[in-house]
């Protein structure tokens, strides 16, 4: 990830926060913390991309294992943290600069996750909930080295790679249920991904960075936040990501314990 992801990343976090903080109660006053959750989640999610310079498209897939905390503002914002681990695969993606041609397959690299998210109640019609929801995911770390096989000399090759993803958009919420609270989410999404290699074999040696840059999607998500008990939540939803041709998608669930 450059400068310039960082950068934007940076810059959406804050924007997702002051969203939060700005419609939570009081905002001209000192904003309180008024409950405090914390769990585990996993998400697993596809999307396709076109790498810069190629043609075909492919697909970036990934399986986020998190802690979060879940810091409720009042009048129902809730500001989301996370951090855990990031199993991300590149189907598809070929270096074709490099001394020797590498196609990455089906391997998977081993990175580390950050995020935040936000839900901000905007308005309430008789049983049904209108809420502004946003996050952003980035994913940082992912590194792993192959050996080059059949050549007569030996030669490896090291793979570093990073995305970021944020997304936003309208969540309707229908509150008849009480404690299971059924939802329909639409969210646009973007993402920015890099991934550098570099083969040695021998004498030779080459660097090649493939980037998608700012790409963008749309999803539909049904979701449900159900309270097990009164300490105890359960969160699940499931997204179809739309494409020219065909449809990617996004599962994810988590456990939080409420202090």
């Amino acid at each position: 990830m450059g400068d310039g992801g960082r950068r934007a990343g940076g810059v959406l976090v804050a924007l997702a926060l002051a969203a939060a903080l700005g419609l939570a109660p009081d905002a001209g006053a000192q904003v309180m913390v008024r409950t405090i959750s914390a769990g585990l989640s996993y998400e697993n999610f596809s999307r396709t991309v076109v790498w810069g310079g190629d043609a075909e498209a492919s697909k970036i897939g990934a399986n986020l294992f998190t802690a979060r905390a879940d810091l409720g503002l009042g009048k129902g914002v809730i500001v989301g943290l996370n951090a855990g681990l990031a199993l991300t695969g590149n189907e598809g993606l070929v270096f074709d600069v490099l001394p020797i041609s590498l196609e990455l397959g089906d391997k998977t690299l081993c990175g580390f996750s950050l995020g935040a998210d936000v839900v901000a109640p905007v308005r309430k019609f008789s049983d049904f909930e209108i809420s502004g929801t946003g996050r952003l995911v980035y994913s940082f770390g992912m590194s792993k080295t192959w050996t080059l096989e059949d050549f007569a000399v030996e030669g490896k090759a090291r793979g570093e790679a990073s995305w970021i993803e944020a997304a936003a958009g309208p969540r309707v919420s229908y509150l008849f249920f009480g404690r299971v609270v059924p939802y329909v989410e639409v969210w646009a999404r973007w993402l920015h991904a890099s991934f550098t290699m570099a083969e040695t074999l021998a004498d030779l040696s080459g660097r090649e960075t493939r980037r998608v840059r700012g790409d963008f999607s749309f999803s539909v998500a049904l979701g449900a936040d159900a309270d097990v008990s009164d300490r105890i939540a359960v969160r699940a939803k499931a997204a179809v990501l739309p494409y020219a041709g065909g449809a990617d998608g996004l599962v994810a669930v988590g456990v939080l314990y409420k202090f």
